[in-house]
């Protein structure tokens, strides 16, 4: 069931009159209206995958109950750990099981054994990747006691599987989530109408500029060794955009319906594109992830290894410098994991977490040089030349990122920094609906450009303009996604 799908419009509007409706007078029949309606929605994927979710769900539930009425040190971390297992076990089997194993089967063939694959055909939880880490949070957080194991059954069930973020985030954490879920919640229309808002930006978002362009993306990517380095240099900069509309359309999309219920969830998109170095660049993609893994995994690794250094440097490297590595390296080694079974994925997230590395390490020489010369760091000769190189790591990293494995990705970029690359580009489909693309990604980032201050693209528009002219918008973008919707395709990050 897809945001931008007519079934959903009717599950939603449905659901919307229940819960603001009947449901509105008490609050255990509106969590009660929006447990089974996540569940509907799960389920109409596959009903296997709901079986997954609830008993991981229970499962979390339980831990989380064991882990709050001990003292005992010892017995709070065999039952975190108990859940860390539970957790991670799933995940692993369910994404990673074949991955690992014919890796296995790959490392013991260089040393002469063959050994017969056996892949099992895994069917993977759609959104288990998601799911799997607000329960870790859960569990993570109360074994911190920064969080109280919630009693209500019913709560801690929603809010692992709230329908609009169960499928690829925002990573709504329990600590955020389990507070609204257990206060009433009354019908506020600005909020609603601001929801309202934010979804048709998203659905433009996705289905005009992301879906349009993954007519053209998939070609290049699938065919690249038959087009010139123009044609894959258009490829590559056309899926950053088409990954970027793509996610943040459906934040936005799930972001506003969660406004329409009278959640605030987790913002998870602040114009990234429009930053001056990669550490900006990832404060603001994929914010509940990053933070995620800032918070449960970078900074923990970090004072882990702090604690066990006794000297200023260490390998000739100051030690907060090595301490950034060793924690840097790690997270984005397991970020690239996290989005999938394959090496393409790992190898974007290590150019990431390089780039990172290299920035912090220049930061400190840059400033005192920047001083002695007398050059401002925000000066536009400094800060236009910084985003372009920024711009062109990134792009990089998505070709790895979209291959389908590292020989074509590197094949890809051999072509793209050749001498064809100055050659004319090749067109395969028609120059007009190329124009209409290329206008409608132009007006998608101006609009987003003007409008960075704000939440998302459009929202400044509800305070500044009049009625009429915020109608007049509303129509013109309504009636774009209907002349102008492309292909309806699955968002990208349900894979994950």
């Amino acid at each position: 069931m897809l945001f931008n799908s007519l079934t959903f419009a009717i599950f939603f509007s449905l659901l919307f009159f229940l819960y603001w409706s009947a449901a509105n007078r008490k609050l255990e029949i509106q969590n009660g209206l929006l447990l089974i309606a996540s569940w509907i929605f799960y389920a109409w994927w596959d009903w296997r995958f709901l079986l997954v979710l609830i008993l991981l769900s229970l499962s979390n539930y339980i831990i989380g109950i064991r882990i709050s009425k001990t003292e005992l040190k010892k017995l709070r971390k065999l039952w975190l750990i108990a859940g860390l297992v539970i957790n991670l076990s799933a995940l692993v089997f369910f994404k990673y099981f074949n991955f690992f194993i014919d890796s296995f089967v790959d490392l013991v063939s260089l040393f002469g054994y063959v050994l017969p694959s056996s892949s099992l055909k895994i069917v993977l939880p759609v959104g288990i990747s998601f799911y799997v880490f607000l329960s870790l949070s859960y569990i993570i957080d109360i074994h911190k006691k920064t969080l109280s194991a919630e009693r209500n059954i019913f709560n801690v069930l929603l809010s692992f599987s709230f329908f609009p973020i169960i499928l690829a985030g925002p990573i709504q954490r329990p600590s955020t989530l389990l507070p609204q879920i257990s206060k009433k919640r009354e019908f506020n229309y600005q909020q609603a109408a601001n929801g309202l808002r934010q979804i048709l930006w998203g659905l433009f978002t996705k289905v005009v500029i992301a879906d349009n362009l993954s007519l053209y993306v998939d070609d290049i990517f699938r065919n690249f060794s038959s087009y010139p380095g123009s044609t894959l240099l258009i490829g590559a900069i056309f899926y950053t955009i088409q990954i970027y509309a793509d996610f943040s359309g459906y934040s936005n999309m799930a972001i506003g319906i969660g406004k329409l219920l009278g959640f605030n969830l987790m913002r998870n998109f602040a114009y990234p594109y429009f930053s001056r170095d990669i550490t900006e660049f990832w404060k603001r993609w994929h914010m509940s992830l990053t933070t995620w893994f800032r918070d449960y995994l970078f900074l923990p690794i970090s004072i882990n290894v702090a604690g066990k250094i006794k000297n200023e440097r260490v390998l000739f490297l100051r030690a907060e410098l090595f301490i950034y590595i060793i924690a840097g390296l790690i997270t984005w080694f397991l970020t690239g994991l996290w989005h999938g079974a394959n090496y393409t994925y790992i190898l974007w997230g290590l150019i990431n977490g390089v780039s990172l590395i290299i920035y912090q390490w220049q930061k400190t020489p840059r400033k005192k040089l920047f001083k002695k010369l007398g050059i401002s760091n925000n000066a536009k000769s400094i800060v236009i030349p910084e985003s372009i190189l920024t711009m062109g790591i990134i792009i990089i990293s998505w070709i790895f990122f979209r291959s389908d494995n590292i020989k074509n990705a590197v094949a890809y970029l051999g072509i793209l920094f050749s001498g064809s690359l100055f050659s004319m580009p090749v067109v395969t489909f028609s120059r007009m609906i190329c124009l209409i693309i290329v206008f409608f990604t132009f007006l998608f980032f101006t609009v987003e450009w003007i409008g960075r201050e704000g939440e998302y693209g459009i929202s400044w528009i509800g305070d500044r303009w009049s009625l009429a002219a915020r109608w007049t918008v509303y129509y013109l973008l309504a009636l774009v996604i209907f002349f102008f919707a492309g292909t309806g395709q699955n968002f990208i990050y349900f894979q994950f």
